[in-house]
Formats: structure tokens, C-alpha cells, sequence
């Protein structure tokens, strides 16, 4: 199940919604940039959101995925739909990078803002039409 929450369709989350958050944690919050520190990160359970380039090595790409699916519920893994120099520009850096992670959000709705809201079910009423 976390699996497939984790994994649910990213194509409702609007890219300037994510960037305006970005830019809100790289200021208040605390975040760590690269692949080696954010694989350390979860390695160590440190990491709350991991955010990826779209080539973003796949060796690196399964640490991700493998920290969710053996049970870090809390992880939220996104793949950023973008190269790794579009990714380092949106964090205002003149050089790639490839992932990075938050481990405090700060101020901002990231979290929310990446978590995939839950469907509300359909209420059927009991409703006599005869």
C-alpha cells in the first residue's frame, strides 16, 4: 500500500506549486543536496522528502524505493520532472543536481504539497424512489 501511495500519479501536483515550496524550504528549512548525502539521509532515516531528477542515476533512484518499500512510511519520494541542471537552477545553484532531501520542511507545505490526496469515496444514499 505505501508502495502505491508513494507512486501514485505526481500529474495533479502543479511544478510551480513544488518550486514556490522549494524555494521556501531552502530558506527556512534544512535540506541536503546530492546524491551521497541524501542516500546517506534515508539510509539513516533522516530524510523526510527526497526529491530526484528525472536522470537521476537508477542505482540511486532504488535506495529510494527500496527505503519505501521495506517500510519508511513516511518518506516521500518525487521525481522531479526535469534534468538534473533544471533541478540545481530551481535551488538556485549554478550546478546539477541530481537529488536532494529535506530533513526539516521548515515553514513550508512541501509535504502536503507532494503527499497524493486520497480520492473521497462516493456516498451512496438509501434513498426510496418508488
Amino acid at each position: 500500500m505505501a508502495k502505491a501511495k508513494r507512486k501514485a500519479e505526481r500529474s495533479s501536483i502543479e511544478l510551480s506549486d513544488v518550486h514556490r515550496e522549494l524555494q521556501k524550504v531552502l530558506h527556512q528549512g534544512t535540506v541536503l543536496l546530492g546524491s551521497k548525502e541524501t542516500v546517506q539521509a534515508v539510509l539513516n532515516d533522516e530524510a523526510r522528502v527526497v526529491i530526484h531528477a528525472s536522470n537521476c542515476p537508477e542505482q540511486v533512484k532504488q535506495v529510494f524505493t527500496d527505503a519505501v518499500i521495506n517500510g519508511d512510511e513516511e518518506l516521500i519520494v518525487y521525481e522531479y520532472p526535469a534534468n538534473s541542471l533544471e533541478l540545481g537552477l530551481a535551488c538556485g545553484k549554478p550546478y546539477s543536481v541530481a537529488s536532494l532531501c529535506i530533513t526539516d520542511p521548515g515553514d513550508s507545505a512541501i509535504v502536503r504539497v507532494l503527499t497524493p490526496e486520497e480520492q473521497p469515496k462516493e456516498k451512496t444514499l438509501n434513498i426510496d424512489t418508488r
